[in-house]
């Protein structure tokens, strides 16, 4: 009796089949041959049935994720420059890198079509819950692939080219100097300011970024705004999004076998977002519809709708701006003030810097002028490295590469941790510290910076797409303050808690006096 060796396609192992291996197998890159295999990077124990499911689960974890900075430290500690999580199911198998190598490796091999891994809530409102208004959108937070790549290209033209940010300046300028008039009022008898100033600064930016997604003010700034005002409630169903976010997409997987109390929260809020939303997208189309030719350039939204017929796309595209646009500016301007208001020396420079090209207070700021203020965008840069909103970046693996001497299959999940990189000596002397100088170009730091290891607004095809929006509101709104005004912040080190972003968690208290 004979033993065959059938193949999947029915082929017996003969020798041309084997020959056909053999020569699959040495066409692999050198590095891919003489790397370990995926099996063996370090990691938490993979348990039967559960895997590592348990990381991620109350009362069993070992990590918090309420600071993801200190957590990624204590990962790394425990398990080296790159971690797998497995058996994650129904998630991908995970890799945390903490090598800027390794990050260069991802970005460099990411693809004609870049994915990263979906945020699995959202995607289950938009996709399920709300089909019949997304049809099939999902946004670029969201989409993969081709569908990504055709919204995308749609939207590069409109929010990335400078001249539709230098279109908004004016625009954007006036939210600045509207909010500046009001800090006067805002001072108490030690010229502090309120314990709710935090919410003042979201009042801001959700001015700010409906601007620039609808072309028109939203009335944020106006005064006695009540707590049940619409923008009210948009700044607070925004904030509660990223913090029920955070947690169904990275501390529990119980609300994917049933329905939480923050799982019923998340889609609560979600849809009160949505409906508030959609009513000030749906006047702003009305608008464009009767606007005169000779009123203007083309706002964002009409640019959208010019470009493709079906409105659902520009539609979800504002908002995504108006919901991604306000926690994450206002917590960067935070933390600015805080890093200036440590570093006085600092913050004098800035204003030397500020006053050059405002010799007046009430000057208006021109793009121009933002596109020269190189020291006021440096101290941004630098407090971004310190403190970033966003602690990193992630990507999907579409092809096998080698990280750390590992090898890393395609349809991997692979965390990039740009906020711990930050802080470490290997890149930056004096990690720590806030040196705006390092930024400069043609410094010594500058010349020697690892291009990978902060990036505060991603990097590649799928980089922050309101980018220059966010920075030309932090620089105006930034350049006004410390124009006018000393700051100052005694109240100790800032505690921050970790949601989708990171913010701080303390009322901000500055002291504000007039220069």
């Amino acid at each position: 009796m004979s033993l065959r060796v059938v193949l999947p396609q029915g082929r017996p192992f003969g020798r041309r089949v084997f020959s056909t291996v053999t020569a699959a197998v040495d066409s692999k890159p050198a590095e891919w041959l003489a790397a370990r295999p995926f099996e063996e990077i370090p990691g938490p124990k993979k348990l039967p049935i559960i895997g590592t499911k348990y990381m991620f689960l109350p009362g069993l974890r070992k990590y918090d994720f309420s600071d993801l900075t200190e957590t990624h430290r204590e990962i790394r500690k425990d398990y080296g420059d790159i971690v797998r999580f497995s058996g994650l199911e129904p998630r991908r198998d995970m890799v945390m890198i903490y090598n800027a190598d390794d990050v260069e490796t991802v970005f460099r091999n990411e693809g004609i079509w870049p994915e990263r891994p979906s945020l699995r809530c959202l995607k289950y409102f938009r996709e399920v819950v709300k089909k019949d208004f997304f049809k099939g959108v999902g946004g670029i937070l969201n989409d993969q692939g081709e569908t990504w790549h055709k919204s995308r290209t749609l939207v590069n033209p409109v929010m990335m080219q400078p001249k539709t940010a230098k279109q908004y300046a004016a625009g954007i300028d006036q939210v600045a100097e509207d909010f500046i008039a009001k800090i006067p009022g805002f001072r108490d008898s030690k010229s502090e300011m309120p314990d709710d100033f935090k919410n003042e600064l979201h009042k801001w930016a959700l001015e700010s970024i409906a601007v620039i997604a609808l072309d028109t003010r939203l009335g944020c700034l106006d005064p006695d705004l009540k707590a049940d005002s619409v923008p009210q409630r948009m700044i607070e169903a925004i904030h509660q999004l990223f913090h029920d976010m955070h947690i169904l997409e990275v501390k529990s997987i119980v609300w994917t076998m049933i329905s939480t109390p923050t799982f019923k929260r998340f889609l609560k809020n979600a849809s009160l977002l949505l409906d508030i939303s959609y009513k000030y997208i749906i006047e702003a189309v009305e608008r464009s519809k009767i606007k005169k030719g000779d009123e203007g350039p083309s706002s964002v939204l009409e640019k959208f709708l010019e470009r493709d017929p079906d409105p659902t796309r520009a539609i979800v595209m504002a908002l995504d701006m108006l919901f991604a646009g306000v926690d994450t500016t206002s917590h960067a301007l935070t933390n600015v003030l805080l890093h200036l208001s440590e570093n006085k020396d600092k913050q004098e420079l800035l204003y030397q810097e500020i006053r050059k090209f405002l010799p007046e207070v009430n000057t208006p700021i021109t793009y121009e002028m933002l596109n020269d203020m190189k020291y006021l965008q440096a101290c941004i840069k630098e407090s971004m490295r310190i403190q970033p909103v966003a602690q990193g970046n992630a990507r999907t693996t579409h092809q096998e590469i080698v990280l750390s001497g590992y090898r890393v299959p395609k349809n991997v999940d692979v965390i990039l941790a740009h906020g711990l990189l930050s802080l470490s000596e290997k890149y930056y002397p004096q990690p720590k510290k806030f040196i705006p100088e390092r930024w400069i170009r043609g410094g010594e730091q500058a010349e020697k910076m690892h291009p990978f290891v902060t990036l505060p607004f991603g990097h590649g095809a799928r980089k922050c797409v309101g980018m220059r929006f966010a920075k030309m509101e932090l620089e105006m709104m930034l350049a006004k303050m410390i124009r006018r005004y000393h700051w100052d912040y005694k109240y100790g080190p800032m505690r921050y808690e970790t949601t989708l972003i990171t913010g701080p968690t303390d009322p901000l208290k500055f002291a504000v006096t007039d220069r």
